[in-house]
């Protein structure tokens, strides 16, 4: 019953806010953000020692100067990414279609002119969370999101229900297989964050990513091999604040024969060449590595 009373109370604050945000216009968002990245920055000093030990492994050649800079970069960074994420959810279509654009989503149109699916990584860069929404508008395979549900499952639900608003299916990690057996011979593209830190670390794939030995999920590559779909990649590039382009590559062909782990080896690196190119915009204030330190040996993809 306590359980049930604190997630009631969680959903009506946030939808509270939602409707809040609603109303605020942008150039007012980034005031609002620019206290919130100070705030984070300099009072609450938000997981401070987590992103500036995470920005200096990464990038052990930079001195102590350029770290902080960095580290103050990504602060506004996710108080854009925060406050961006909670306006997005009442958004007008034509809105974020303006302000979130696809530079080349004819990529998938030969598939989808022959039946065909794919599989779509992605990563936490810029704010993936208006990706969700807008992507199923950008192309014409049906588009099915994996996700790793909240445990709050009243949030889950409400969240979901927007991100779902213009025809995005959603199916948890645990339900990606079924969701795949259901859409056979349907042309769909099943997008995945594929970041995030495996809780299954035995069975983690294990790259040598941003100069550290790091653990991906491997749910992944374990899709592509089975399916035999291709698998692309999409890279979000920030242009200005409340706007952004995505850009898709290939990571490999449809049916093409690799062994266990390729799939994680390219798209680890295609991950590490985005976050180079900018790296205050990825998500430096995860654990991504708390389990990186590990007694049993792991299968290494180099």
């Amino acid at each position: 019953m306590q359980k049930n009373w604190k997630r009631t109370v969680s959903l009506l604050f946030t939808k509270l806010v939602v409707k809040t945000f609603a109303l605020v216009p942008f150039w007012w968002l980034y005031v609002i953000s620019d206290f919130l990245s100070f705030a984070m920055r300099h009072l609450a000093c938000y997981r401070k020692k987590i992103i500036l030990q995470n920005l200096r492994n990464a990038f052990p050649e930079k001195i102590d100067a350029e770290i902080s800079r960095l580290a103050s970069a990504y602060y506004r960074h996710l108080a854009d990414l925060v406050l961006e994420s909670l306006k997005g959810l009442t958004l007008k279509k034509t809105q974020l279609q303006e302000r979130y654009v696809y530079r080349n989503p004819e990529i998938f149109s030969p598939l989808f002119e022959k039946g065909e699916s794919a599989i779509l990584l992605g990563s936490h860069i810029g704010n993936w969370e208006w990706g969700v929404l807008s992507f199923p508008l950008s192309v014409r395979h049906t588009v099915f999101g994996v996700y790793k549900p909240l445990k709050n499952s009243y949030l889950d639900n409400y969240l979901n229900s927007h991100r779902k608003q213009w025809g995005l299916y959603l199916a948890s990690m645990s339900q990606a297989g079924r969701a795949v057996t259901q859409q056979k011979g349907k042309p769909t593209i099943f997008v995945l964050i594929a970041d995030q830190t495996p809780s299954d670390i035995k069975n983690a794939h294990w790259v040598n990513f941003l100069n550290q030995e790091t653990p991906f999920l491997n749910g992944m590559d374990k899709l592509a091999r089975q399916t035999g779909y291709p698998v692309f990649y999409f890279e979000i590039k920030r242009v200005g604040r409340g706007r952004y382009e995505v850009f898709f590559s290939p990571l490999c062909e449809a049916k093409e024969t690799f062994t266990e782990g390729e799939i994680t080896r390219r798209f680890a690196a295609a991950l590490e060449h985005t976050i180079q190119e900018n790296p205050a915009n990825w998500l430096w204030s995860h654990r991504r590595w708390k389990r990186a330190n590990r007694k049993e040996q792991p299968t290494y993809y180099k």
